[in-house]
């Protein structure tokens, strides 16, 4: 690999690993550079895994460190999530991504829609909506299809947890990426135990993602969810438009 493919790699993590952290939608900067690098699709959605893997566990540190995750609320969870996400991993081994991107499209756009007209719905209550099961439910889903293309998925969760859980942003987003993380793990040993995960662009990932995921988390706390509701809804509608561009030319 050449010095610009690295220097580019690193450049693209450091700022999907943000964009991760804070909102979502980092893997759809970083799975288009590495098909345009020439891996091939499925190769790229398992090896971003390993930065997604190492932005989290950063990310979730500094978190914890700065009192505002705590990992018992995260576990209730992790479990359904994770259950959904070996699911999802095995569809993504199998399974054409076109019609799920054009459904997921649609629903981040009337998510970045609701953000900006109904600021309310997103400062967090705390108040649970949800029955447990429904929420178990949800994330199972939730898990199917970040263990399928990760892409856009930290929206979804962090919908959930607002909308569902009564937690505001900030902890929406901490407990969020300790659950990615979790996940993760999981879903990185079946996609490497097929042999789909390039362990040295993955390192390379994951050193970008790591530096990015620790700004993001610093960002996140430091300015708090009135800044996080812009910086999501500015990020939700350019991801969104990003993945009905794509699914316009893969059809």
């Amino acid at each position: 690999m050449s010095f610009f493919n690295v220097a580019l790699i690193l450049i693209v993590g450091i700022v999907a690993g943000f964009l991760n952290v804070v909102a979502g939608g980092g893997s759809m900067l970083m799975l288009p550079l590495l098909v345009f690098l020439g891996m091939d699709m499925s190769v790229a959605n398992a090896t971003n895994r390993v930065g997604i893997f190492m932005q989290n566990l950063v990310a979730s540190g500094k978190f914890h460190k700065e009192g505002v995750l705590r990992p018992k609320e995260a576990l209730f969870f992790i479990i359904p999530a994770a259950l959904g996400a070996v699911a999802g991993t095995f569809l993504a081994i199998e399974l054409n991504e076109i019609f799920l991107r054009i459904v997921i499209s649609i629903l981040i756009c009337i998510m970045a829609v609701l953000l900006v007209i109904k600021p309310k719905m997103w400062e967090g209550t705390g108040v649970r909506r949800g029955s447990p099961w429904l929420l178990r439910i949800i994330f199972f889903f939730i898990g199917i299809y970040g263990g399928f293309v990760q892409a856009g998925v930290g929206f979804f969760f962090i919908w959930a947890f607002v909308g569902l859980t009564g937690y505001d942003l900030l902890h929406s987003n901490a407990i969020k990426v300790t659950v990615i993380l979790c996940y993760t793990a999981i879903s990185l040993l079946l996609f490497a135990s097929r042999g789909l995960v390039h362990l040295q662009t993955g390192l390379i990932i994951a050193c970008g993602t790591m530096i990015g995921g620790f700004l993001g988390a610093r960002f996140s706390i430091a300015k708090g969810n009135n800044w996080l509701r812009w910086v999501l809804a500015t990020v939700i509608f350019a991801s969104a438009a990003k993945m009905i561009f794509d699914v316009v030319h893969m059809l």
